[in-house]
């Protein structure tokens, strides 16, 4: 498999989800919304920061290509922790948020910076390999 095509589909699926969850989030649902009982506790901010990371993972997808989306994968590996930090801090991103970010929200946060900078690590090491 291509190292761009790991980049590509991880990116895809990230952004995907992420859109998913944004409009969701609008629906105000039991999944995700501002209700006490969601799963992913949002607000309408939050949604709409769900909705630009999700579209900045699937401009990563299908705008870049090559070493440019492995380099995008890693970049937006390292907003997420940046997101994850800030929110742990201040679950209510200092007032930004309406609904303070809970427990599965942290998860979510931690999980798409952990698995976007493996993938892109991964990518860029395998790129390295295949340039010998």
């Amino acid at each position: 498999m291509n190292n761009t095509n790991t980049a590509m589909g991880w990116a895809t699926l990230a952004g995907i989800v992420l859109v998913a969850v944004g409009l969701l989030g609008f629906l105000n649902t039991s999944l995700v919304g501002s209700a006490d009982n969601a799963l992913v506790r949002t607000d309408a901010v939050h949604n709409i920061v769900h909705l630009v990371t999700g579209l900045i993972a699937l401009y990563i997808a299908f705008g870049l290509k090559g070493e440019q989306q492995v380099n995008g994968v890693i970049g937006f590996g390292i907003l997420y922790a940046i997101i994850f930090v800030a929110v742990l801090i201040s679950p209510n991103l200092f007032g930004l948020f309406s609904v303070p970010s809970n427990a599965a929200v942290h998860v979510i946060h931690v999980a798409l910076a952990a698995v976007s900078l493996a993938v892109g690590y991964m990518a860029r090491s395998r790129n390295s390999a295949m340039a010998r």
